[in-house]
């Protein structure tokens, strides 16, 4: 029972603005259905819930609704005694609903007191199910009104929609079979659906074949007490011959004196509004959760996209830095122009003699050839680019792969899976700017380093530059960083230079330079790839999380507790 009608309109309308803000996530098992349930949850409460609870002794409306050529309509007007709704042989027939009730009713249906969203229409309506069609007439009495649907079982695909829409905002569902289809799966679908919300329910059996009456409705009754719905009301409609499209007033005698009777009953049928309220609000946290669940279920689908995406990118960076720490940087034309700057052979005799005539046999080359640093330079930035840039394209490409196998991840890639299984178009351009920027800090590091005066003309006489590429050199020679010692992966050239920089700076200083010339390439080249992986993350962006779910079981429980 309902009793504080505002708090529960406060708390159903929070409830309803967090399931329409609820974003849609990947295509998962089971979310055609969530998507299903949490429309139909949207659509009660605007529809029915929220208006019904305004005005609690607005007319009783019964929502007529039934399979294709269940004969409807023909039930419909012939409880009016007049053709209000069209009927036929094509099918689906109904296309636009019908409401009829009596005229002193007519400004609340007019007003949109249900179904508000639904544009009305007096005079001839549309036939394509975009307005609801509002019909007077005399021989309902006021305080009750008749709801034709579409076919809940439509190959129009809108038309189905629209009746389970239109069936959500009645407060009594006058559900309409024949003796040859009542068994069927789509009828009993809708007649579950009403016993979980609680909506009220009586049923006609139309077309029961002359003598089998007792049969059909014994069968019939046996299957609503599995079902859990024995205690509905069922009414038998025998074949017979339609009079001017209607049936024989015998035929519906007993569900039109039933219906007038509700009609005249003011407090019977405020207790079947307030039953079908209370079972509507009672089945918000079950249908909620399902909505919630599935939430969750996306949500963890959109969390292991966005892991796939980094761990592919994380490998990238794993990558490059192996290629830097294996020497394989120093092959090919940095090898030979560093080998040419400072020579394999007689240079490296002097290694013995002393870091003083290492000094001055450096000074003496770097004379004749002042641009052979530059060169080093640039190579091995070209160099740690390529191997960027192959890192970054087998990254793409994994991340896709991973993407389309992967639940969801096929539709949130959409018609962009090729673009994004390669780097993004200014990628080299970035991994240059990115890889000039970190030769710059190093070239800042050696100068900071050098600012003491015992150094400054050691670092001078040959050049901050040639310094600078030295430490460069040692980094990528070496596996795992400088250590005083260590032998040189990339032969003496390596060597050479560690001598070079241990003569300037001396082991430790060398040490910690490398340490962090390395430390802050890494963090460039992470910077680097999480920027590629943001291109999938953004896929993902406003998509259901956890949070949306907890969002969605809070407001059900305030709603369950408004009812009490």
């Amino acid at each position: 029972m309902v009793r504080d009608t505002a708090s529960l309109a406060d708390a159903l309308r929070v409830l309803r603005d967090l399931l329409s803000a609820l974003p849609s996530g990947p295509q998962l098992e089971g979310s055609a259905e969530m998507e299903r349930t949490r429309t139909q949850l949207i659509a009660q409460i605007d529809d029915y819930l929220l208006p019904r609870l305004r005005h609690l002794d607005a007319p009783l409306l019964v929502g007529i609704g039934g399979s294709t050529g269940a004969g409807k309509s023909t039930i419909a007007n012939s409880l009016v005694g007049s053709p209000v709704t069209e009927t036929g042989l094509l099918r689906p027939t109904t296309r636009t609903p019908v409401l009829v009730c009596h005229p002193d009713d007519e400004p609340w249906f007019l007003e949109g007191g249900v179904l508000p969203d639904l544009p009305r229409a007096t005079g001839r309506a549309p036939t394509d199910g975009s307005a609801l069609a509002v019909r007077t007439s005399t021989a309902l009495r006021p305080g009750l009104a008749i709801l034709d649907t579409p076919d809940i079982d439509s190959v129009e695909i809108a038309n189905h929609e629209l009746a389970g829409q239109l069936l959500g905002a009645a407060d009594l569902w006058l559900f309409v079979t024949t003796a040859a289809r009542y068994a069927d799966a789509v009828p009993w679908e809708y007649l579950r659906m009403a016993e979980e919300r609680g909506t009220a329910l009586a049923i006609a059996i139309n077309r029961i074949p002359s003598g089998a009456r007792e049969a059909v409705t014994a069968h019939f009754g046996e299957m609503l007490d599995v079902e859990g719905l024995g205690a509905t009301r069922v009414f038998a409609i025998e074949e017979t011959t339609l009079d001017r499209e209607l049936l024989p007033q015998a035929a519906t005698a007993v569900l039109a004196t039933w219906l007038d009777e509700l009609a005249a009953d003011a407090e019977r049928r405020a207790e079947m509004v307030r039953a079908t309220i209370s079972g509507a609000v009672a089945s918000v946290p079950s249908r909620v959760e399902e909505v919630a669940a599935a939430a969750v279920r996306s949500a963890d689908a959109t969390i292991a996209l966005a892991a796939a995406a980094d761990r592919q990118y994380d490998d990238a960076v794993d990558e490059v830095v192996r290629r830097l720490e294996t020497g394989s940087l120093l092959r090919g034309e940095v090898l030979a122009k560093w080998q040419e700057f400072v020579g394999s052979g007689q240079f490296m005799q002097t290694i013995q003699a002393g870091v003083a005539r290492i000094r001055d046999r450096l000074r003496a080359m770097i004379t004749g050839s002042a641009t052979a640093p530059a060169e080093v330079q640039g190579e091995l930035q070209s160099s740690i680019v390529v191997s960027i840039r192959e890192a970054a394209d087998a990254a793409a490409d994994a991340t896709v792969a991973a993407w389309e196998t992967a639940q969801g991840g096929r539709e949130l890639l959409g018609e962009d899976a090729r673009a994004l299984a390669r780097p993004s178009p200014d990628f080299t351009r970035r991994a240059q700017a990115d890889i000039e920027a970190w030769q710059d800090f190093v070239l800042a590091l050696v100068s900071h380093q050098a600012e003491d005066k015992r150094l400054v003309a050691r670092t001078l006489s040959l050049g901050i530059n040639t310094v600078a590429v030295s430490l460069m050199v040692v980094i990528f020679a070496h596996t795992g960083g400088l250590t005083g010692g260590e032998v040189a992966v990339a032969g003496g050239t390596a060597t050479v230079s560690q001598a070079l920089l241990t003569a300037i700076f001396g082991e430790n200083a060398v040490r910690d330079l490398a340490r962090q010339a390395s430390e802050d390439l890494l963090a460039r080249l992470q910077r680097l790839f999480a920027g590629e992986a943001e291109r999938f993350h953004r896929r993902l962006d406003g998509l259901p999380t956890p949070r949306h779910a907890e969002e969605l079981r809070r407001a059900a429980e305030v709603v369950e507790r408004s009812a009490l």
